[in-house]
């Protein structure tokens, strides 16, 4: 038997060894992290994004930590990077700094089993630093810069809603350019013909990083197959499709996307896309509006990090004809109603001489190849407050879907 000082000088070596082998994995979908320094016995790790800038502005950041000492905090300290995106909207290919802001958001999430996630306490900010401590029971965690949801997160996503909902259908999209599927799932209940049903698309993930749009697009799903008179009525009344997750080679590599080479999805809207998935989903949607059935389309994203509400990029004559227009004021008069606080930001052009660049955007094409009928709306739904997690997200979705039932049952009367 061992003496008692001696056995505890053995326990306190082993406790330090556990804090000496604390490590830093990004080897998986999505993680995204350059480790500046990691000191085990204080168990502080700084880190900066580790994507690349000409796929996507880098302020995304996904990292495991293994050989956590639960006795003590987890300090995170994140250090924004010193690059140039280019400015938005651009036709002349300038560039500014990327401003530190998207990339330190106010809290950060983590999750002690990859799966389910919480926000730590607001971090401290100071520059293009911010400082996040976590305290946690277990020697496993995972810090992210958002609520991850990746590309087996979208394909589960749906194969789980196809098995449990016999109105909900499975389907690619398209097989990306570096051979990863693009998942989405088709929505329509009961035996009125499809010639009769309203379309209506939605979409999330153009840009990478905006992580919201996937779980906001999932709870818009998960809103339509539930037992709600209102989801009953638009998935037996219309045919929904979504596609929670577009730029998959982008999130699957830990990258932001946003101002990607030669140009991010929501900039690739042209007659020659370099992105399979948004060549993919112009056919659908054209085949939709040639039968005259292209009702309404979202495409949902994360804003800037100040936003407070949820925003619509909406389009007025001449860029959307007075028809559309005047359906575009009864949509955003539902969503005001059902979202509550809203806001309508002007989508034309900001110059004349941008008309190209806005042209190849999501919403301009759709409107542009569309049926009379058809709406569309870019929207931007905040990230960078304590609801910016994955069922704040999802309550938006359902309210989303509520504002598309009472939209479309008003037309269809």
């Amino acid at each position: 038997m061992r003496h008692p000082l001696l056995l505890a000088i053995v326990l306190s070596q082993t406790v330090l060894q556990a804090g000496a082998a604390l490590t830093v994995s990004t080897d998986f979908e999505s993680g995204s992290a350059k480790v500046l320094e990691l000191d085990a016995k204080a168990q502080t790790i700084r880190i900066s994004p580790a994507g690349n800038p000409e796929r996507g502005m880098p302020n995304w950041w996904y990292l495991r930590l293994d050989g956590i000492d639960t006795n003590q905090p987890v300090i995170l300290e994140v250090v924004a990077l010193d690059v140039s995106t280019p400015t938005e909207g651009n036709a002349e290919g300038k560039s500014a700094p990327l401003n530190p802001g998207w990339t330190l958001p106010a809290r950060a999430t983590f999750s002690t089993n990859g799966t389910t996630w919480d926000q730590t306490l607001p971090g401290e900010r100071d520059g293009k630093h911010c400082t996040y401590r976590i305290t946690t029971t277990s020697s496993t965690l995972w810090l992210a810069w958002g609520p991850p949801f990746t590309p087996r997160d979208a394909m589960a996503f749906v194969e789980k809603m196809a098995k449990a909902h016999s109105f909900a259908k499975t389907f690619t999209l398209a097989t990306s350019r570096e051979g990863r599927s693009v998942p989405g799932l088709d929505i329509c209940e009961g035996d009125k013909p499809l010639k009769e049903r309203p379309a209506v698309w939605v979409i999330g993930r153009q840009h990478a990083w905006e992580v919201g749009g996937s779980w906001v697009t999932a709870g818009f799903a998960e809103w339509l197959a539930g037992d709600d008179e209102p989801a009953k009525w638009l998935r037996q009344n219309a045919e929904v499709v979504f596609v929670p997750l577009m730029d998959v080679d982008h999130v699957a590599t830990g990258d932001g996307g946003k101002h990607a080479r030669p140009q991010d999805h929501n900039r690739d809207w042209s007659d020659a896309p370099h992105w399979p998935e948004v060549a993919a989903a112009q056919k659908r949607i054209s085949e939709f509006a040639k039968d005259g059935r292209m009702s309404v389309f979202l495409d949902v994203h994360n804003p800037s990090p100040g936003a407070t509400s949820p925003s619509f990029y909406r389009d007025y004559p001449p860029y959307a004809s007075p028809e559309a227009s005047a359906r575009e004021d009864v949509f955003l008069s539902i969503a005001k109603d059902v979202l509550g606080e809203i806001r309508i930001i002007d989508g034309k052009p900001p110059k004349p001489e941008l008309l190209p660049v806005w042209r190849r955007i999501s919403t301009p094409w759709v409107l542009e190849h569309g049926n009379p009928q058809t709406i569309s709306f870019t929207a931007e739904i905040p990230w960078n407050i304590p609801t910016g997690m994955p069922d704040g997200y999802r309550v938006t979705g359902q309210k989303l879907g509520q504002t598309v039932e009472k939209y479309l049952r008003h037309e269809s009367k």
